[in-house]
């Protein structure tokens, strides 16, 4: 146990400890004029230290005598008494006794009393352990006094706050809500006089609207011009002001209150207090209290519940007695006034640059180019068709296959012509004896059936070469296979006529763009535009627009016209049927309206199907 200084040493008693445990506004207070009094009033004893639980379940110290003397020794038998609920007494070698009392409330452990009792008999113990145990249930009785004091307190000013707001909003106006409220701020307060003033659209004016137990008031009088500087001091401050001004507890700076000090002079008033009242962090109006006692901090306290309370249903009802173009104006200077106000600096930062990007977007014009699907075909494409009926005998190219002019492509089946060639080479011999038999015998008849049975041998016989000629199929000129292959289908019938092959040129390429119909009027011909391939994304090529085709063809739920374009320059190494994204310049505008038009449009044409 660490000795203490001698009791010369000590915090003296103060002149009245029972006068403070009476005059105790808090726990905190309470607790420590209440153990002053059992230490150094009726005990005598070194130091004690009074603890309290917790809302986190801890038990804390509320008071210690002496104040500014390290009691941690006293740990060990608080938390024996705690835990066992009951009182403990230590004695040590030197006679000196500890004694730690635990404090219960309603059969809950409240917290715990602790005494260093210094050199005392077993009678002083005793006599200790008495007092302590009266005075735990006479500090637990005042402290349930002091909580349901305070509970009434607050029930009363809860009360008052909810009978104000409702009798402020069963007035007409805005001048009879306030002709209710400065007479029941009054009432509340024991106040001789309270006056209204609401501040004025955006002249930052304040204008007197209501004053307590006045018939008439005269705003030009000397006393209402000095009113209403003070009230227009708490106005521009932004919160309470009292006269006279207590010193502030914590450092804080002090409030100007010189116009507060000068209407008091004026008016004879010994106590002012003038009270902003805010709705959305704005000041709407002040009121002015003046009575003949100083204001506490408890009832100040309720005054700024009520500001923050009226002053929304103030501000409604002035909007709801202005027009139309009153409320459109306030709403338009509210919003002005946060604009350019110092609050959310970043955020303000950030939307002032998003608006003058927006600015920028819809005025700053660019090149405009409609983007389409894009098909690579050949500038011509010819096609190798079945001469006639037949089988096919072999077919050695294939789709994607380079060819030249004049080769093979594919060959038919020739022995049946072949045959057919000779049986009508046979039939033409006959023909031709018989003709030369009857011209012997002078027979007409016989010579010229027989001259037509030749003639007709020898039609035939041209046919069936005509067709030995075209049995083998070959390319037209250079180029590439881009459709067709027989390889699977070697000795397999094909008609006459049928398509076996496409080809198309090497050099000479065209695009096929697939424009949506809602761009297709502002595309012309000779526009110039850029081919991108999804083969080749790295590189583009451009083209010019050749012809428009005005036929709409259906694709993915929408229309696409089919725009011809030529490349220009040196064609890239492309492949047929290479599919990619077009861009066609058709003008400048901006981004915002490049981005936003197809929204627009489809807008405007809803519209106009809606009107009748």
């Amino acid at each position: 146990m660490s000795p203490l200084p001698p009791q010369s040493a000590q915090t003296a008693l103060p002149a009245d400890a029972w006068q403070l445990l009476a005059q105790a506004r808090s726990g905190d207070q309470l607790a420590q004029a209440w153990l002053t009094v059992l230490c150094q009033a009726l005990l005598k004893a070194r130091a004690g230290l009074v603890l309290m639980a917790q809302p986190d379940g801890a038990y804390a110290p509320v008071a210690a005598l002496p104040p500014a003397r390290e009691l941690h020794y006293l740990a060990d038998i608080a938390t024996e008494a705690l835990r066992q609920r009951a009182g403990v007494l230590r004695h040590n070698e030197a006679g000196e006794a500890l004694l730690a009392y635990p404090l219960t409330l309603a059969a809950s452990l409240a917290g715990a009393v602790v005494l260093d009792l210094g050199p005392a008999d077993a009678a002083a113990a005793e006599r200790a352990r008495q007092l302590t145990h009266w005075g735990a249930g006479w500090l637990m009785d005042l402290m349930r006094r002091l909580d349901q004091a305070r509970s009434e307190a607050d029930a009363r000013r809860a009360r008052f706050l909810l009978d104000t707001v409702l009798a402020l909003q069963n007035e007409a106006g805005t001048r009879e809500a306030a002709i209710a409220l400065v007479h029941a701020v009054g009432r509340e307060l024991d106040c001789r006089q309270v006056q209204l003033a609401l501040a004025e659209g955006g002249k930052k004016t304040l204008r007197r609207l209501a004053v307590s137990h006045a018939a008439v008031s005269d705003d030009r009088s000397r006393q209402a011009v000095q009113a209403l500087q003070a009230m227009h001091e708490a106005y521009d401050q932004g919160r309470p002001l009292v006269w006279p001004e207590a010193p502030a507890a914590d450092g804080g700076a002090a409030r100007i209150t010189a116009g507060h000090a000068r209407y008091a002079s004026e008016a004879g008033a010994k106590a002012l207090c003038g009270l902003p009242l805010t709705a959305a962090h704005e000041t709407v109006g002040v009121l002015l209290l003046e009575r003949d006692t100083p204001f506490t901090a408890e009832e100040v306290e309720l005054l700024e519940a009520l500001g923050a309370a009226v002053g929304p249903l103030l501000l409604l009802q002035g909007e709801a007695g202005q027009g139309v173009a009153g409320r459109a104006l306030r709403s338009l200077r509210r919003g002005l006034g946060r604009v350019t106000d110092s609050s959310h600096p970043a955020l303000k930062l950030g939307l002032g640059a998003a608006a003058l990007l927006l600015v920028l977007l819809a005025v700053v014009p660019v090149p405009y180019r409609v983007t389409a699907g894009a098909l690579v075909e050949g500038a011509q494409q010819r096609a190798a068709v079945a001469p006639f009926e037949g089988y096919v005998r072999e077919a050695p190219a294939r789709a994607g296959d380079t060819v030249k002019a004049g080769q093979l492509l594919a060959r038919l089946e020739d022995k049946d012509l072949l045959l057919e060639k000779t049986r009508w080479e046979s039939e033409l011999d006959v023909a031709l004896r018989k003709e030369r038999e009857a011209m012997a015998r002078s027979n007409r008849v016989d010579q010229r059936q027989a001259a037509a049975q030749a003639n007709q041998a020898r039609a035939q016989l041209e046919l069936a070469g005509s067709k030995l000629e075209r049995v083998a199929i070959t390319a037209p000129f250079d180029g590439i296979v881009v459709k067709g292959d027989l390889s699977q289908q070697l000795g397999s019938p094909v008609e006459q006529g049928k398509v076996l092959f496409e080809i198309a040129p090497l050099n000479a390429w065209r695009v096929i763009l697939k424009v949506d119909e809602r761009d297709i009027g502002r595309v012309q011909t000779g526009a110039a535009g850029t081919l991108v391939l999804a083969s080749l994304p790295g590189q583009d090529w451009p083209f010019t627009v050749k012809k428009i085709t005005p036929v709409s063809v259906p694709e993915d739920g929408r229309n696409q016209f089919r725009v011809e374009a030529e490349l220009g320059g040196e064609a890239p190494k492309l492949s047929p049927n290479m599919e990619g994204v077009g861009k066609i310049e058709v003008g400048r505008a901006s981004l915002l309206w490049a981005w936003t038009h197809p929204l627009l449009d489809w807008a405007r044409l809803a519209w106009w199907k809606l009107l009748p």
